[in-house]
């Protein structure tokens, strides 16, 4: 594959119109190509390389002769967004400037140095520009032997954003695994919804949005649809004369999203959408939450997004850490000591740096599993539910399992 500057720029042009944003084209560091900086064209700053686990899931669809060019873009689009999900720890970093224009410290994924990146392979936690990175480097891999295709990251500075551009003598298309203000393609895969974050910006024969419609063939569009068969399908939650029905809704759409793995921001955006759609925006407003790191300097602590929901004069807390929706008191949030803030009083900036990792209280549940054998039993069925998918994120641990010692790849759940 050649980089053809000219497509790019096309590529480019056709991609700020639709967005109505200009974009900045970021190439591979080390590529020796001769362009004139006015066109908006950077080298990134960090490495573009795949993880073993995508390394490995590349080769398969390369032996795979069966496949469209475009299916496999798709396939590792979507192996992508069900490995990963989103670091959103970020966003108590994003600082607003102006309307629709934000900024973010560069050293939060973009600039990184050898710390972060080993820091990172101890989680699956990753934000736009990691997620780009290994998404254009799967596509460079897959189009190899292909001249007619062009790959490049397009940078949206002000939504400090990366997404993926590939250019073809046929289509142009953006891919975006983690869309800015909606439900990321990051949960819609993961929960059985369509991909809305690839953007066909020209097809002429209709030849990728051909095999986008096959690939999106029997998912459900909205969210609130798919709860709504979902929930046809459940057993009714025990209600007390007490709980108002909006709130066993939400705790019934809580239970169905514990079914797909999500991390705190898919629930996030999860439930926001279902709240918007069902009780109305107004209902609802978003708190921090603040999850202590285990280093001394605290560069491992995370802040999370939670929703407080008004239902009748009371108010609930939807905490997409813990999983759980129950009654909320002001006293939580004003509690200097405790773990929610108010969304208006968290400000972090360059100063409060955070190295990357991803520390959880809830690994504390690994020590002495053999004394609680229900805990086991139910740790054995989740490590069966995840497979070998997750292995490049894995603790490895030993564990009693009834006696018998047994060496496992554990995803720390909570």
């Amino acid at each position: 594959m050649k980089i053809d500057i000219d497509k790019l720029i096309k590529l480019n042009a056709l991609a700020s119109k639709h967005f109505h944003k200009k974009h900045t084209i970021i190439l591979p560091p080390g590529e020796k190509i001769n362009f004139n900086n006015a066109l908006g064209i950077e080298y990134d700053k960090g490495n573009w390389k795949l993880e073993d686990g995508l390394q490995e899931y590349v080769e398969i669809l390369l032996k795979q002769k069966n496949l469209s060019d475009e299916m496999r873009v798709l396939m590792i689009f979507e192996k992508i967004c069900k490995d990963y999900v989103y670091d959103d720890n970020l966003i108590s970093y994003i600082k607003k400037v102006d309307d629709d224009v934000f900024c973010l410290p560069d050293w939060y994924g973009r600039d990184v140095n050898q710390d972060w990146e080993r820091n990172r392979k101890t989680h699956n936690r990753r934000i736009c520009f990691e997620l780009s990175r290994y998404l254009a480097v799967a596509i460079v891999q897959l189009f190899e032997e292909k001249e007619n295709f062009n790959v490049c990251i397009l940078w949206n500075k002000d939504l400090t954003h990366y997404l993926v551009g590939l250019a073809s003598d046929e289509y142009s298309v953006t891919l975006d695994t983690d869309d800015f203000f909606y439900i990321k393609d990051l949960t819609r895969i993961k929960t059985g919804l369509t991909a809305k974050g690839i953007t066909i910006l020209e097809d002429t024969n209709e030849k990728f949005a051909n095999v986008l419609t096959q690939f999106n063939d029997g998912r459900s569009e909205y969210a609130i649809e798919d709860v709504a068969t979902k929930r046809k399908n459940m057993a009714n939650m025990n209600n007390t004369d007490e709980e108002d029905e909006q709130v066993l809704f939400l705790k019934e759409v809580m239970h169905i999203l514990e079914e797909y793995n999500l991390d705190s921001q898919g629930i996030f955006e999860y439930m926001k959408e279902i709240i918007d759609i069902k009780l109305g925006s107004e209902t609802r407003r978003k708190i921090w939450k603040r999850i202590d790191g285990e280093d001394s300097h605290r560069e491992s602590t995370r802040y999370i997004r939670c929703l407080i929901v008004n239902i009748n004069g009371k108010e609930y807390l939807v905490d997409g850490d813990q999983r759980i929706i129950r009654e909320f008191q002001r006293e939580e949030e004003e509690n200097k000591r405790g773990s929610f803030i108010p969304y208006s009083a968290l400000s972090r900036g360059d100063y409060d740096y955070y190295n990357g990792k991803w520390f959880k209280k809830g690994c504390d549940l690994m020590i002495d599993l053999d004394e609680n054998y229900k805990l086991i039993d139910t740790l054995d069925k989740r490590l069966e539910q995840l497979g070998d998918s997750l292995w490049h994120w894995y603790v490895k641990t030993t564990i009693n399992f009834f006696g018998k010692k047994d060496s496992r790849r554990v995803f720390l759940d909570r």
